[in-house]
């Protein structure tokens, strides 16, 4: 069964009105690979708008990748330059509504670029792996696709670029050194899929390039080739299979249909549609996440904070989320509450149950409260995707009240606040850890009224909660992919990528960067 994309029907609240969904005009994927096989994966997909009004679409089919998507660095920009915030939500574990923020939407005959990236892991999900030759060669191995499309039948193209961990000597003609010195093997049914590149990418990292043109509907962008073992730190990590003999070999650049030279536009990225690929998975179906730590979203909020402002206005639960406890922990305490309050008795604890005893008043708990106690009220349990609901809340809730607060210090208002009313209420020096944090949760809370003396563990629950990896992050990614839209992107990209198949590289390179630069304050 195909995972894929389909545009959102957005409907009017109008009689007689008729769904518009949008079709895939290209989709561009980037991946910044590091050496430890951590990676952020960056697209961009544009769509035009057939009839109706576009508001956005559902994301889905990352297989094994843990993702962590940055909410926060989304946007979206249409054919006249405006450009738009994006919301994003997990409406389903592994599922993301992407959609124009504010429920803003966009007419027919207009097109509209987003541009989202996720934080992942490939050695973890089994597509990076050390492997080696038959003859004794050291080699990692990358075999990953991007996500297949539907609503992609008109689609112009398809681009997925790796940048690599390897830096470029200054100097270098990166598609000669590569060749010469065989760094990059590929398997032959690549070569003849896309046309392949060589390129010197941000922070003069090697980047690879695979294009394909009119790709068709819901195409298969998978690619599976050979790096120097050395250019990663794969210590600890089972192998994979080696190559076939004779199945892989290094590629020039003219070669596997042509050159791709696509100048002047940045390789953003889309989400992936991971199919089975190193072979070696390392056990992952077999890993239990949820007895693993697990931490919330680090909250950069804004860029435009200012000093010493502080945000005084957070709850307990949100100023948990602020100075980063772990989110077992928080939930932990939440349960401990309640089961303290008697509204909650624990049933088993792996996998983690429990039975509503007594139904509190819902006006006076919190919504992360009531979203909490109405988990188990419906089934006993706690879910993956309600886990994070409850945390994208907060975590967009915070945004918005604190935007422009400086980090630091409103960090320092809350720990202040924890300690003094662990002092004050204990008659002892506080702490300052956990523990105090949840003396200041419970014992200030306006409808608890059995009260902590540390007589119990509030975290004692945590190894229990089964949260998995996939979360939205609030802040933004640590990357070195340039992530602003180029405004001349579409006029350079068409012209210059069609010219660079039969025209000098050097040439249109210079031509097209000139064009670009000159235009952008249009």
């Amino acid at each position: 069964m195909l995972n894929t994309l389909t545009s959102l029907l957005c409907l009017a609240l109008t009689p007689g009105s008729t769904q518009g969904p949008g079709e895939i005009r290209f989709v561009e994927t980037s991946v910044d690979l590091r050496r430890d096989g951590s990676a952020v994966v960056l697209y961009t997909v544009q769509w035009a708008v057939v009839r109706g009004e576009f508001h956005g679409f559902y994301f889905e089919g990352s297989d094994r990748l843990q993702v962590r998507m940055a909410a926060a660095e989304a946007y979206a920009v249409d054919d006249r330059g405006q450009r738009y915030d994006v919301s994003i939500s997990l409406v389903s574990a592994g599922r993301w509504d992407i959609v124009l923020a504010g429920g803003r939407g966009v007419p027919a005959g207009r097109r509209l670029t987003f541009v989202f990236a996720f934080a992942t892991d490939f050695v973890e999900a089994g597509y990076v792996a050390p492997t080696t030759t038959e003859d004794g060669r050291r080699l990692a191995v990358f075999n990953w696709s991007p996500v297949q499309w539907n609503e992609a039948n008109n689609q112009d193209h398809y681009t997925l670029s790796i940048l690599t961990p390897h830096v470029l000597q200054s100097g270098v003609d990166v598609r000669q050194y590569v060749t010469a010195n065989e760094l990059v093997l590929t398997e032959t049914w690549v070569n003849e899929k896309f046309r392949i590149d060589y390129q010197r990418g941000e922070a003069d990292r090697l980047r690879l390039v695979f294009h394909r043109d009119r790709p068709g509907n819901e195409y298969d962008m998978r690619t599976q080739f050979y790096l120097p073992a050395e250019w990663f730190a794969l210590a600890g990590v089972a192998e994979a299979p080696p190559p076939r003999s004779g199945g892989i070999h290094p590629v020039n650049w003219y070669m596997g249909g042509g050159v791709i030279a696509v100048l002047g536009l940045f390789f953003l990225v889309v989400t992936g549609k991971h199919r089975s690929m190193v072979a070696a998975r390392r056990g992952l179906d077999e890993v239990r996440w949820d007895t693993l730590d697990w931490t919330p979203p680090k909250l950069v909020l804004s860029s435009f904070r200012v000093p010493g402002k502080v945000c005084e206005d957070l709850t307990p639960i949100e100023a948990a989320f602020y100075l980063a406890l772990p989110f077992k922990r928080i939930v932990s305490a939440m349960l401990n509450s309640m089961v303290a309050e008697g509204f909650l008795r624990i049933t088993s604890r792996n996998p983690l149950r429990a039975r509503v005893i007594k139904t509190p008043d819902k006006e006076q708990l919190d919504q992360y409260e009531r979203m909490f106690f109405e988990s188990f009220a419906d089934d006993g349990r706690l879910s993956q995707l309600e886990l994070e609901n409850l945390m994208n809340l907060a975590v967009e809730t915070i945004r918005k009240k604190a935007w422009d607060c400086d980090i630091e210090a409103t960090k320092e208002h809350y720990r202040n606040l924890v300690l003094q009313h662990a002092e004050q209420d204990a008659g002892t020096t506080g702490r300052g850890d956990d523990r105090s944090w949840y003396w200041w949760y419970h014992n200030h809370h306006p409808y608890y009224r059995h009260h902590y003396h540390h007589e119990r563990d509030p975290f004692v629950n945590e190894v229990d909660i089964p949260i998995q990896t996939d979360h939205i992050l609030g802040g933004p990614i640590d990357t070195d992919l340039v992530t602003n839209l180029n405004v001349c992107h579409d006029a350079c990209h068409s012209a210059c990528h069609s010219a660079c198949h039969s025209a000098c590289h050097s040439a249109c390179h210079s031509a097209c960067h000139s064009a670009c630069v000159s235009g952008s304050s249009h």
